[in-house]
């Protein structure tokens, strides 16, 4: 039943919709056939209140907005379409509304409106200067601004708190070097501290790069919604932590650009950032793919026993009090998620780069569940511990990429769920259950592995890069 129910979640169904619209049109019914709990109740006298008072109601009715919300993704089917038109049309045949709107969320517009939900924001705040680029295809305006750094860092960078506005890097490729891990920070700070200096500081430093969708300049002020920093995170960080001593003598120069054109913005975000030192791997980190398994992780730690953070951008969690031992950065989830659920431990033995140059499109690729990237990293988690632990055989963390694929197979056994498909989440909860646990049957497991490691022979490094080996490992797990 459990496994039935999961399925109905991420997949649309037709049936659900029509229920979904029995129950709309019934609750909008002068006589209503279902019965209502007293939160509904309420609701439903409010609406026939809108009703009873429609000529004090602009258009002279209501507007209705129905959304059915599921985990499933996006919709394509002809049914599931034709069943959203028919609620609409039913709803406009009622007369009732002057409007009526019928929309289906899925997956990615459910973690859309997530974000959203963690609080929009906006700000204007003054100029000195300012210089316009030429219009161009997805770029409605963009200027060039110098602003007071005092200015900047009040109005852009904190937040109502008095927080530093972490949410406004997310498009970052990296996050922000603390002081004592980056000489070029240190002498930021040394600048803008300097008497004798700071006031040449807007001439001495590169600036920033921010894009928001919405944009507008008027006089000697700018407004700015929905902003992100995607090139000078460094900057703003070091501006953020010395905000007692700056002034309206210290300026900042910005770029200030409006678009929502995804593929601009990565554009940019690529163009801006080859300036600095950024290996190419680090890109990724601006990937649909790649943030949507970031908020997985963020929503998966519920309880402190099963957190573990994504690092998608170097030093996002480096001033955090974390164990390290909980933190993946982007090497290394690509390297658990494709030796065990990719076959692919010849490859994360290697080198992590190569790893992640091959396999980018098919580690990261869109249509994997999250859920496998987060049980590898579980794993590899739990695999270190119980190491650390002398609880488990020394031949698991010696092959350790190896370890992780066998554990799917011993778990899962010889054919395992597509990544791709509904059905590997299942998967994914029973190799959690088993290795989350440290009870006989989780040691027993690990046991068994380093024993039928043991019936292949000694394996050099050569042989362990072997994509024979790989054949050899997997055979051997699933006698």
């Amino acid at each position: 039943m459990r496994a039935n129910s999961e399925q109905n979640i991420r997949k649309l169904d037709k049936k659900e919709i029509n229920t979904f619209e029995s129950a709309v049109l019934d609750f909008i019914s002068e006589n209503s056939e279902h019965s209502y709990n007293d939160e509904l109740i309420e609701r439903k006298d409010i609406f026939n209140t809108i009703i009873k008072n429609v000529g004090k109601i602009k258009h002279g009715r209501p507007r209705i907005q129905c959304y059915f919300v599921n985990t499933a993704n996006e919709a394509a089917d002809k049914e599931i379409l034709s069943a959203q038109r028919t609620l609409k049309n039913r709803l406009d045949e009622t007369g009732l509304f002057y409007a009526a709107d019928a929309t289906l969320i899925g997956r990615e517009e459910l973690l859309g409106l997530w974000i959203k939900s963690q609080g929009a924001y906006e700000t204007t705040f003054e100029i000195i200067g300012s210089a316009s680029f030429p219009k161009s295809a997805g770029i409605e305006e963009s200027y060039v601004v110098t602003v007071s750094a005092k200015e900047f860092t009040t109005k852009v960078l904190t937040d109502e708190n008095g927080s530093l506005r972490k949410s406004i890097f997310e498009e970052n490729v990296r996050d922000f070097i603390p002081f004592d891990g980056s000489e070029i920070n240190t002498e930021i700070g040394n600048t803008i501290q300097d008497a004798s200096r700071s006031q040449r500081f807007g001439i001495m430093n590169n600036g920033l790069t921010i894009i928001s969708p919405d944009v507008r300049l008027q006089s000697n002020e700018i407004y700015i919604s929905n902003y992100q920093i995607v090139n000078g995170c460094q900057t703003s960080n070091v501006l953020f932590e010395n905000g007692n001593v700056l002034n309206d003598k210290i300026t900042i120069m910005a770029k200030i650009i409006e678009t929502d054109d995804q593929d601009i913005v990565d554009d940019i975000v690529r163009s801006t950032n080859r300036q600095n030192k950024i290996e190419d791997h680090q890109f990724l980190a601006t990937l649909d793919s790649v943030k949507s398994v970031e908020r997985y992780f963020i929503a998966r730690g519920g309880d402190e026993e099963h957190r573990l953070y994504f690092e998608r951008r170097p030093n996002q969690y480096g001033r955090d009090d974390i164990p390290s031992i909980r933190i993946f950065d982007l090497k290394e989830l690509a390297r658990c998620t494709g030796a065990m659920f990719l076959d692919k431990p010849d490859v994360a033995s290697r080198y992590p780069n190569q790893l992640v140059e091959e396999l980018q499109g098919t580690v990261f690729d869109p249509k994997n569940k999250e859920e496998i990237f987060y049980t590898a990293a579980y794993c590899n988690y739990r695999l270190k511990l119980l190491h650390s632990n002398n609880r488990i055989d020394k031949a698991i963390n010696r092959l350790k990429w190896y370890s992780l694929m066998a554990i799917r197979y011993r778990v899962c056994g010889e054919n395992p769920s597509n990544v791709t498909s509904s059905k590997v989440e299942k998967d994914c909860e029973a190799i959690i259950d088993i290795i989350s646990k440290n009870d006989d049957a989780c040691i027993a497991l690990c046991n068994d592995i380093a024993r039928r490691f043991a019936e292949l022979g000694a394996v050099d490094r050569d042989r362990l890069r072997t994509t024979r080996f790989v054949s050899e490992v997997r055979d051997a797990m699933c006698r």
